[in-house]
């Protein structure tokens, strides 16, 4: 081999190195959540009816990889809590959620179950934290994820036993409410790069 070519092929071997290593993982799946298009909903029972409610998600984004990695994190706007009863909304944001005092909610996602596609359907699980209420909880929580290679949707669910959890129990004389509140997330999103 020739001085010059030896040298026209290191330098292509420093360039495929180099590049390699800039070029990003082409199967991680990376998105924001569209905070208008995502959604939490919630509810528990009571004696003799049952309570409905919703929250709003501020911000959101999320990355994750074939292997398991996963990070991300979701901003849960609890001043947004409704139910739509107002005398009831302003005991859970004075009593029960103090919003005042703790006005979001973050889930940090640091790792994940299964398999996600960039393109079709996915179940996965997604581990993390959950910070709340001025506490911080281990959870996990099930999704299933659906891409068309340029948007994400899907559902989670997360049952929070709130009472445990150090939020005052609503319970009063023959009123008797459930300590689990069950909460089902709708996520939308954009594939990013």
């Amino acid at each position: 081999m020739t001085r010059p070519v030896r040298i026209l092929f290191a330098v292509a071997i420093l360039a495929f190195s180099v590049l390699g290593s800039l070029t990003p993982r082409a199967d991680a799946v990376r998105f924001e959540l569209d905070p208008k298009k995502t959604s939490i909903t919630f509810g528990f029972g009571a004696t003799l009816h049952s309570v409905q409610g919703f929250l709003s998600v501020r911000e959101g984004r999320i990355e994750l990889a074939p292997d398991g990695g996963a990070t991300g994190e979701i901003v849960i706007d609890m001043k947004s809590a409704q139910t739509g009863i107002s005398r009831r909304d302003r005991k859970m944001h004075g009593k029960i959620l103090e919003t005042d005092r703790y006005p979001d909610a973050i889930f940090t996602i640091d790792r994940m179950d299964g398999h996600v596609n960039r393109v079709g359907a996915s179940e996965i699980q997604l581990h993390g934290t959950l910070e709340i209420h001025g506490s911080t909880h281990r959870v996990s929580v099930p999704a299933r994820l659906k891409s068309d290679g340029s948007t994400v949707s899907g559902n989670a669910t997360l049952s929070i036993p709130y009472v445990e959890w150090g939020f005052d129990d609503p319970s009063f004389f023959v009123l008797r409410v459930d300590k689990i509140v069950e909460v089902n997330i709708k996520v939308s999103g954009t594939l990013v790069e």
